[in-house]
């Protein structure tokens, strides 16, 4: 599996993660999923109303209103990004709540690095996705 998004999208999502570090920045990620491939083409920004370090929240409501915007637009959720103020890899909290969302994509950027990563939880593992930058 490929997850793809603009260098546009990745800038956007680095200066979201400057800006809100230490806390864990967060975002909804909503596009198309072709054959092998996941793109995103609408990402949803949203405070972390949770305002940790270590764990993210998004509001039900803006996940809500997400949601049946990008139905509308004939979007499908593709997955979850968050910052991380350590390295781009799924914490413990993370795995956790991996379970949750299915088959989401979880895109995660290092805050102090700029290291990003993807990941996906099949089955019950983790495998790391080939993230592919245009």
């Amino acid at each position: 599996m490929i997850l793809r998004l603009t260098s546009e999208q990745l800038s956007s999502l680095g200066e979201e993660a400057k800006k809100n570090h230490p806390v864990e920045a967060c975002a909804l990620l909503f596009g198309k999923l072709i054959n092998n491939e996941a793109i995103i083409t609408r990402i949803v920004v949203a405070p972390n109303i949770l305002q940790s370090t270590i764990r993210f929240e998004i509001s039900p409501q803006i996940v809500l209103n997400a949601f049946e915007q990008a139905d509308q637009e004939g979007l499908q959720f593709i997955g979850l990004f968050h910052s991380h103020p350590a390295p781009a890899s799924p914490s413990a909290v993370d795995l956790r709540y991996m379970r949750l969302w299915g088959e989401a994509f979880w895109l995660i950027l290092s805050s102090i690095n700029g290291a990003i990563a993807a990941f996906q939880m099949v089955d019950g593992e983790v495998h790391e996705i080939t993230l592919k930058v245009e």
